[in-house]
């Protein structure tokens, strides 16, 4: 987060050792700086409620239902982030070029790296679902126990 928002508000100094740069592909800055906010907030969020997922973890209780449900949440943040990643760049465009009145085309770029960030995101969402059948079953040979 911090890392982020040192990009957004720019390099104030003259000659750093280390800078951050916002990327903003040829979208206006303001632009890139709210989507990168966005992102790294989400982000964050998703890492929020992975620490508290761990914090929860239990040698007697691995799969209980606060840690599975930390855990989904985490996945589910993971997978708006990654989604978002992808859309919001292109609408963005597509919104510029409606409000400026432009009557040309409008050339919307997708990142195989961008789309390919679904899929760790997809595969934590389906863990999510597996933890969550771990607690039943744990809660069932408890209960039988």
């Amino acid at each position: 987060m911090l890392v982020t928002a040192w990009g957004i508000l720019g390099n104030t100094g003259g000659s750093a050792a280390v800078a951050a740069t916002l990327f903003t592909d040829g979208l206006p800055r303001v632009w890139a700086a709210g989507i990168a906010a966005v992102l790294a907030l989400i982000t964050s969020a998703a890492l929020v409620e992975l620490a508290r997922m761990l914090g929860r973890v239990r040698p007697d209780a691995l799969f209980s239902a606060t840690v599975t449900c930390h855990f989904r949440r985490f996945a589910g943040l993971l997978m708006i982030a990654a989604a978002l990643r992808v859309v919001l760049p292109p609408m963005a465009v597509l919104w510029s070029a409606w409000h400026s009145g432009g009557t040309g085309s409008v050339q919307l770029e997708f990142s195989g790296d961008d789309l390919l960030a679904l899929l760790p995101a997809a595969v934590f969402f389906f863990v999510a679902r597996l933890f969550d059948e771990a607690a039943r079953l744990e809660d069932d040979h408890r209960s039988i126990v």
